[in-house]
């Protein structure tokens, strides 16, 4: 793992690693419709004629369940675990300009294909290392839903 160090950032020293941020968007499809979706795909635009279709991998949802910690010093050890929620989640990796995208959904569910959307976006450029560092990718997180997408 590469790091870069800034000396001249303000006065203290900033270390960036070469930690990914890939462009794309991030998906939840929530536990009450997660069961019944099969497949996902996106089409995601961000100017007239300039639109690409990506298949979302899909995988199990989880939430993050405290296990707390063995004393309450800086030295404590403290742990989490993932319990499954029902959702589920994916990341569809797509170069996107930073700015507003339009993104349809379409899903196969209980066996027929039905779109969602079309819902306006912002894309968002990421900093894995903070703002002093160089920036990552340009990600949107959607939600779909028993009413749509959002």
């Amino acid at each position: 793992m590469g790091l870069l160090t800034c000396g001249a950032c303000g006065g203290s020293q900033v270390t960036c690693t070469d930690i990914g941020a890939p462009s794309g968007v991030n998906v939840t499809i929530d536990r009450q419709i997660a069961a019944d979706i099969h497949s996902l795909t996106l089409t995601i635009c961000w100017a007239p004629g300039n639109c690409v279709d990506h298949l979302a991998d899909l995988a199990p949802g989880a939430d993050s369940v405290d296990q707390g910690c063995n004393g309450s010093g800086p030295d404590a050890a403290c742990s989490a675990t993932a319990v499954p929620n029902g959702s589920k989640i994916g990341f569809v990796p797509a170069e996107l300009p930073a700015g507003k995208i339009t993104i349809e959904a379409t899903v196969v569910r209980n066996g027929r294909q039905r779109t969602f959307g079309p819902l306006d976006v912002d894309a968002r450029t990421t900093y894995p290392n903070g703002p002093a560092c160089p920036a990552g990718g340009n990600q949107a997180t959607i939600t779909l839903g028993r009413d749509g997408l959002r």
